[in-house]
């Protein structure tokens, strides 16, 4: 799936994540994603990858499952994301 933004992108994926009954840890979503993590801004450049593993909750309980977010940085200036529960 392509997107213009890297926010667009990730506000998919966190949707997503949600109506499969999922809540995202707020602490671990801000520190990789809104801090941008180990590569220092969430936006990765024109062909690169920024790849986030953020953990997840279901009823209040820690999973075991975490949710993958890889964005790759496109020539044409967007942004193709993969993401996955694993």
């Amino acid at each position: 799936m392509y997107y213009k933004s890297a926010t667009e992108a990730v506000e998919v994926a966190l949707i997503e994540t949600e109506k499969r009954g999922y809540i995202v840890d707020g602490n671990d979503f801000s520190t990789q994603i809104t801090h941008g993590g180990r590569y220092g801004r969430t936006r990765p450049p024109i062909g690169k990858t920024h790849s986030f593993i953020i953990a997840l909750s279901k009823g209040n309980k820690a999973v075991k499952e975490s949710l993958t977010i890889t964005l790759y940085g496109m020539a044409s200036g967007n942004y193709e994301l993969v993401h996955y529960i694993n």
